[in-house]
């Protein structure tokens, strides 16, 4: 019963993370509103807004999180991504793009943490949390496999002439899908409450989950290392957002940029099973994929021509296994009562690293040529290899999750 159990939740869960990221525009949304008069440097911008959004409302969506039903917030994520996704279309301009990356940041806070507390759950719940790693290896899969068709479905409807607002429209409405999918979820709050159903909202309580999710973060040395290096892998993974524009700077059509997008995230895809086949693999190893990946980041930009840019590949699935094994690492190591906040706390290393990132393309752009900023950010994930291979703990396995206290 128990096998029955676990497999129908992983559909579900697996069909939940391949919807929501099924989005043809997603590879060239910067091309459409580069069209309309956003030049390479007002993009830098409007990411840097959209990370600053993210930053002031990580922690405290998180906290939130582990107060109200997570099932409803991300509902409520997914559809204010929708508007802010029809704003760019009916409003391609600097404002519009600033005004629709805004809403898209708040979807990133919402969903920071409540994503991977909701599904921790989900399986505590019938007894299955010590398979999070391989079952978050998946989720990943499902949700790069999802930008993965949805991106060839953009390239293919562009080889036939097909505008790119129409690829955005099939965006927005494929997050009906995501709503109803996750809004009929298992309600397992009672794993969050501990069994205590007049545990609720209220300003008190939220701000003493607030407070004591961020003291743990803190005070727990190996948690606070594993926040650290999650928040670098996580605030690095950008350079797939400029390839579109790499792809136009060295020739390429705007048929080929989703090609190369997609062949970058099928990287995502084998670094997902590698890491759903082997979830305890040592930190040095993981450490020294990410460093190696990163050199051959580096030939890529390097390179002339439009098709080595493919090499990202190479680099993004060494960035792939080691998130999901940070992440899982630390999930080990977090009561549930703050499981959200203390992810949260995370986000917010991510989105922090991410402004710093977006500015420093910006200010380093030759023109629309990111090519320079971008072998900073390369030499910044050499770094966070380097402290994985120091601080990556080992996988706990079939420990349980510490209980709250």
């Amino acid at each position: 019963m128990a096998e029955v159990e676990s497999s129908s939740l992983r559909r579900r869960l697996y069909g939940l993370a391949f919807v929501d990221e099924f989005g043809p525009v997603y590879a060239v949304y910067t091309l459409w509103l580069n069209d309309n008069g956003v030049s390479t440097s007002q993009l830098s911008t409007m990411f840097l807004v959209w990370a600053l959004v993210a930053l002031l409302l990580e922690i405290p969506s998180g906290a939130l999180a582990d107060r109200v039903d997570r099932r409803f917030l991300l509902a409520a994520a997914f559809l204010i991504r929708a508007v802010g996704i029809s704003i760019w279309l009916v409003w391609p301009t600097f404002a519009g793009a600033l005004i629709g990356a805004s809403l898209w940041a708040v979807h990133s806070a919402l969903a920071s943490g409540a994503w991977e507390a909701m599904i921790h759950d989900e399986l505590t719940a019938i007894g299955d949390e010590r398979h999070y790693p391989k079952v978050m290896a998946r989720v990943s899969q499902f949700s790069h496999l999802g930008v993965a068709l949805g991106t060839m479905l953009g390239a293919g409807l562009l080889q036939l002439d097909v505008a790119l607002t129409t690829l955005g429209w099939i965006t927005v409405a494929a997050h009906a899908g995501s709503i109803t999918l996750v809004a009929t979820m298992p309600d397992v709050r009672w794993v969050t409450i501990g069994g205590d159903p007049d545990q609720s909202w209220s300003y008190a309580a939220w701000w003493a989950t607030l407070r004591q999710g961020v003291g743990q973060a803190r005070r727990v040395p190996l948690v606070a290392k594993l926040i650290i290096v999650g928040a670098m892998l996580e605030g690095l993974f950008l350079i797939d957002e400029y390839i579109p524009i790499l792809t136009r700077e060295r020739g390429g059509t705007d048929s080929s940029a989703p090609i190369i997008v997609f062949i970058v995230w099928a990287g995502l895809l084998g670094g997902g099973e590698l890491s759903a086949r082997r979830p305890g693999l040592a930190g040095r190893r993981l450490g020294a994929m990410v460093v190696i990946g990163s050199g051959v980041m580096s030939a890529a930009l390097l390179l002339d021509g439009v098709w080595p840019l493919a090499l990202i590949a190479l680099g993004y699935a060494g960035l792939q296994s080691s998130w999901i094994a940070t992440d899982a690492r630390m999930q080990e190591r977090i009561p549930s009562a703050t499981r959200a906040t203390v992810t949260s706390v995370r986000g917010f290393g991510s989105a922090s690293i991410s402004i710093a990132a977006f500015a420093v393309v910006g200010l380093l752009s030759d023109g629309d040529d990111p090519t320079r900023g971008l072998f900073v950010i390369v030499a910044a994930t050499a770094l966070a290899g380097l402290l994985i291979i120091r601080w990556l703990p080992d996988h706990q396995g079939a420990h349980p999750t510490p209980p709250p206290k």
